[in-house]
């Protein structure tokens, strides 16, 4: 009588195990199914990528060209507005990509584009006016633009892993000029003083400093930046980021 109770028991005890290794085994094999559709999505999806612009002939580009919002030049009867440019290319999309500037004069109602065409990258803007404190009555005198215009790596792209050129531009947009070119990374912009603007950059693998005069942006001195013990300054970030 207890042996075949103890056989009752035995079997069930069995089948539970089964049924456990088998439940086991699907909720296995489904998280499997699950990871590997996951990694496939996320290599399919369409990826976004912000300020790269492709230049390569090799692949099939689609270009898409918008306006932004406009913003007033402070002190002046000027708007400034940007031209992005968004890309779909080889399972990729970027946009964000500044590629030119429009000018228009509120007064007279003319305008003026920066640049031909769109065939450069415009990473950053810093306006300088004719007071440092930048009060509410500053009247802005030129901005100092980083401008990705070629590209240097050879990965047939426009981005922030090139060299950059630093270039300067009166506050109604004329007057464009590069003042630095070659530069692997650019670390501070800033008006220091009513007549002044200090830029920290890196060029050839040496840290350098230089003054601008305003309003004319002129140089005015260029020095090389020190380097402490067997540390250097960073350099190819990508982003062009600047120093607080």
């Amino acid at each position: 009588m207890l042996v075949g109770r103890s056989d009752r028991f035995f079997r069930r005890v069995w089948r539970f195990n089964a049924l456990a290794i088998a439940t086991v085994a699907v909720l296995l094999v489904l998280s499997g199914l699950i990871v590997v559709g996951t990694i496939a999505y996320d290599h399919m999806r369409p990826r976004r990528v912000t300020n790269v612009v492709n230049v390569g002939e090799q692949d099939a580009v689609s270009n898409e060209f918008s306006l932004g919002t406009p913003g007033a030049i402070a002190g002046t009867p000027f708007v400034e507005v940007s031209l992005y440019r968004k890309q779909s290319y080889g399972g990729k999309w970027s946009d964000n990509n500044v590629v030119n500037l429009l000018f228009v004069n509120s007064f007279t109602n003319e305008s003026r584009w920066l640049f031909e065409g769109a065939g450069q990258l415009i990473l950053g803007s810093h306006w300088m006016f004719n007071r440092a404190d930048e009060a509410r009555t500053a009247v802005a005198v030129g901005a100092f633009y980083v401008v990705v215009d070629g590209d240097t790596n050879g990965d047939k792209r426009l981005s922030g892993n090139d060299l950059v050129s630093l270039a300067a531009v009166a506050a109604d947009g004329t007057n464009y000029r590069k003042l630095i070119e070659g530069i692997e990374e650019i670390y501070f912009v800033k008006q220091v003083a009513d007549d002044k603007a200090l830029v920290l950059y890196l060029k050839d693998k040496q840290a350098m400093s230089a003054l601008f005069s305003l309003p004319s942006m002129v140089p005015l001195t260029q020095a090389k930046l020190p380097s402490w013990g067997q540390a250097s300054w960073p350099a190819r970030g990508g982003s062009h980021g600047y120093l607080p």
